[in-house]
């Protein structure tokens, strides 16, 4: 099993460009760490703000018996360790069973639990399915800590699609309380997207599948974007369904990190059923966003006098794949620089499934492109870093290389991005061309595996060649 490496979350304003708000608990602390290292992992973390308590909740599934909790003053950080556990309502053997995949919400002023349970008496399939598991729903005590009341079983139909329920996240609209779930999955190449709804949270509940195979992926939850009530008291928020879509990861493995996410938004019909998801790869997703004078404790940006450009192959667009074809070609992404200064660091995303060997990073300076892919060339070395296996994660993660060198407006950089082992590694990567937002004005080139010598009919073409209308994610800090 993996070390535990914390929770990160993200915040963004525009559900497109998204910030890092560092780790909300330490998994450097001791009791955290073996915490964490139980069945559960401090996996499906969920918050939700006590106005009781004035305080944040943190949820996190982590052994038995119920949930983990913590609690911090701030959404984002200061999280410290309860020592009391939240119970759940039903559970009756904490050796057989395990309360599994949850969530947690604040719906009209009350706080709910839905979570599923794991029955561990119904292993031994050969095949499928590994055991039996189904969602059951609970209210949550006024401080959001613990579970109170009794428990409601949503099993409306009573077949293996019900006994087979998990992720789920509970929501509400229109009158309805709605809880998304999928099938028994575990990171694979998709699953069902279940939709249960009801009039009341202890039922009649109905079931509707909305989608086969969730677009190759698993439901992660649905993020409800706050909106105003219209004349009828109906509300006009936006429900986003949001998926990891699995079966478009590079890297297999039950626990893959590099795979591709999907946000689109939910559409109901008037009887409160949800329309089917659209797993077009045409399907757009427009919402309103809602302005910031909903949120009171907004703060302002301290700006300072220091005068910061930031270039790259930007944020304002959602095409980036992830490409792994290192080490089978060396690549080579140029860019121009348009402000002068000091270059004090560029940075790509790696990541990787066990790679064997480093992987090379060098910032370097060019005088032209056909130069730069003749024999014999030499470039001018600003800075360079070596990237060791275990700094490679299955998940795209920001490498920086530190540079500390003076540049002008024109100059011709670019970053080398070679691979001394078997295993593939990988980059962010994105296409620049066919009707896409173009990219930064550089270019990307790529030289085979030990292909050092010319190329083509008549032994006139260089190794290295241009991967036309490609483009690594890439940023530079000219200070």
């Amino acid at each position: 099993m993996s070390e535990f490496c914390g929770i990160e979350s993200w915040s963004s304003d525009d559900l497109q460009t998204w910030s890092s708000n560092g780790l909300m608990i330490d998994p450097a602390d001791p009791t955290i760490a073996a915490l964490c290292a139980l069945g559960g992992n401090c996996g499906r973390p969920h918050i939700v703000y006590s106005a009781e308590t004035s305080t944040y909740v943190l949820w996190v599934n982590a052994g038995v018996p119920g949930y983990v909790i913590f609690t911090s003053s701030s959404p984002t950080s200061g999280y410290t360790l309860s020592p009391e556990r939240a119970i759940v309502g039903y559970q009756p053997s904490l050796a057989t069973t395990q309360a599994g995949d949850f969530s947690v919400a604040v719906i009209n002023g009350t706080g709910y639990l839905a979570y599923s349970l794991i029955d561990f008496t119904t292993l031994g399939a050969s095949i499928w399915p590994p055991f039996k598991q189904s969602i059951y729903l609970q209210q949550l005590t006024p401080d959001l800590t613990n579970t109170t009341g009794d428990v409601t079983h949503l099993t409306p139909v009573g077949d293996l699609v019900d006994y087979q329920a998990e992720s789920p996240d509970i929501f509400f609209r229109n009158g309805y309380y709605y809880v998304s779930a999928s099938n028994t999955c575990g990171f694979c190449q998709g699953t069902l997207l279940i939709i249960y709804r009801s009039r009341s949270i202890t039922g009649p509940w109905t079931r509707q599948i909305i989608s086969a195979d969730t677009c190759s992926g698993q439901t992660t939850g649905v993020l409800t974007i706050p909106s105003c009530t219209d004349s009828n008291g109906n509300s006009t928020a936006a429900y986003i369904h949001q998926a990891d879509l699995f079966g478009i990861a590079p890297i297999a493995g039950t626990r893959t990190a590099a795979h591709g996410h999907q946000f689109q938004a939910l559409n109901f019909n008037e009887d409160g059923s949800v329309v089917d998801l659209d797993c077009s790869p045409s399907v757009s997703t427009t919402i309103e966003l809602p302005t910031t004078s909903l949120y009171s404790n907004a703060t302002s940006l301290n700006v300072t006098s220091t005068q910061t450009t930031t270039l790259g192959s930007g944020n304002s667009y959602q095409d980036y794949f992830i490409n792994c074809t290192l080490p089978q070609y060396a690549l080579y992404q140029t860019f121009p620089v348009t402000t002068s200064g000091n270059l004090s660091k560029v940075g790509i995303n790696l990541a990787g499934a066990g790679p064997t060997g480093n992987v090379s990073l060098t910032v370097f300076r060019y005088s032209n492109e056909t130069a730069l892919v003749a024999p014999f060339y030499v470039w001018e070395t600003l800075a360079a870093k070596m990237v060791h296996p275990e700094d490679i994660s299955q998940a795209l993660m920001v490498v920086e290389v530190e540079v500390g060198a003076q540049v002008k407006s024109g100059d011709k950089l670019g970053i080398a991005v070679l691979s001394e082992g078997v295993s593939n590694v990988c980059v962010g990567m994105r296409s620049t061309g066919n009707g896409t937002i173009g990219g930064s004005g550089g270019k990307l080139f790529a030289d085979g595996v030990n292909q050092v010598s010319l190329r083509g009919p008549i032994g006139k073409t260089s190794p290295v060649v241009e991967w036309v209308g490609q483009e690594i994610k890439w940023f530079a800090i000219v200070e």
